[in-house]
């Protein structure tokens, strides 16, 4: 969570001795924003980017009770798009003409544009690839904005800093050579490594000389 001091809070659910929820994540993260935020008497400007999936919808729904503005994540359609055109195209060199061109149009959230060439300029050699994405640009064109202006403004088009997180918490200790995790353990130790970057280790387990 950003926090308007700018600084960076790491946001987990507490679990009891056997790996169950205290407090559902969603109620926690709604607790963290009334603290930040609920003195506060405009409205929020609520913007979300993700990539699309439902179940990240849902969250947002139980947490603020109403819709959020959603952004396409831009790197997660660019890697979509190149893992479809890869089976869709009928070789490297078409390949590439066909991605600099939706790249280009979708770049400027021009995603109509760039429906109208896959549609009508693209010979697929996948006809199930090339409907999966004209049926995954026409369900996100309302989330396709255009990202060179919002960069511009020096503003996020990616959710690469969450998923940073989620590698600080979780990867970097836990998804290497021969390691294997029950659940319970993986998210005791994930609870432990957000104490950690919140830079509460101390409070944690040494109360006395924290105070």
């Amino acid at each position: 969570m950003q926090k308007p001091t700018t600084k960076f809070e790491y946001i987990a659910a507490p679990i009891n001795a056997n790996g169950e929820d205290l407090l559902s994540l969603a109620n926690v993260t709604k607790a963290k924003i009334l603290q930040e935020y609920g003195s506060q008497i405009s409205p929020l400007n609520l913007v979300a980017i993700t990539d699309g999936a439902r179940a990240i919808r849902h969250r947002l729904l139980t947490i603020f009770g109403l819709e959020v503005t959603v952004i396409l994540d831009w790197y997660h359609m660019s890697k979509k798009l190149r893992a479809l055109m890869s089976m869709i195209a009928t070789n490297k060199l078409e390949k590439t003409k066909h991605l600099k061109f939706l790249f280009s149009q979708l770049w400027h959230g021009s995603t109509a544009i760039a429906l109208e060439y896959l549609k009508h300029q693209v010979q697929a050699r996948n006809l199930d690839k090339w409907q999966e994405l004209i049926g995954y640009l026409e369900k996100h064109q309302p989330e396709i904005i255009n990202y060179k202006r919002r960069s511009s403004a020096g503003k996020t088009i990616g959710s690469g800093r969450v998923e940073k997180g989620v590698d600080l918490t979780v990867g970097q200790r836990q998804k290497n050579k021969g390691m294997s995790w029950r659940p319970l353990g993986s998210r005791a130790l994930s609870l432990l490594k957000v104490a950690e970057l919140n830079g509460q280790w101390q409070q944690l387990w040494f109360p006395a000389q924290a105070a």
